[in-house]
């Protein structure tokens, strides 16, 4: 297989930290002393944007996960702000003003990676390389387009 090509029509989002619940104490330590622990969740919106991306993605998997060295390619198309005038628009529109806000391209990415997991590779350490065109545009609709390469030439 050569590569996979596909779009996903979602407003990408991006990757969010894990929510701390604070630390918890529990036994069994060294000599039978109690152990502080932090323990962290997700939260449940970002589950289901991770749901819903990956529901999304599972349409388009080859019939194994890759398991060797993969080259990633992502952009993801935000939304115009709709405060923005008509002029600011069609040049966003046109790829001549690209996003400088948030969500950061890196969370972006993580995003991706970790919904691929299972479903495109085995691990997102595999992830060796970055496909150009890369990062983050305005576009209309908002949506994900996505490209997987495995570089093990065995796999093509």
């Amino acid at each position: 297989m050569n590569r996979i090509e596909f779009t996903i029509s979602l407003s990408p989002r991006p990757q969010q930290r894990a929510r701390n619940r604070g630390f918890i104490v529990r036994g069994g330590g060294r000599n039978g002393q109690d152990v502080a622990r932090s323990q962290t969740y997700t939260d449940t919106d970002q589950r289901t944007e991770q749901a819903k991306l990956m529901a999304l993605m599972y349409e388009h998997r080859p019939p194994a996960p890759f398991q060797g060295p993969v080259a990633l390619g992502i952009r993801a198309f935000l939304p115009v702000p709709k405060s923005k005038s008509k002029k600011w628009r069609a040049a966003a529109l046109a790829g001549e003003i690209r996003p400088i806000t948030k969500p950061d391209t890196d969370n972006l990415v993580k995003q991706i990676k970790d919904c691929a997991k299972g479903i495109f590779w085995v691990d997102d350490k595999q992830v060796v390389e970055y496909l150009a065109p890369f990062g983050k545009w305005y576009g209309e609709p908002p949506r994900w387009e996505i490209t997987i390469r495995p570089l093990d030439r065995k796999l093509w």
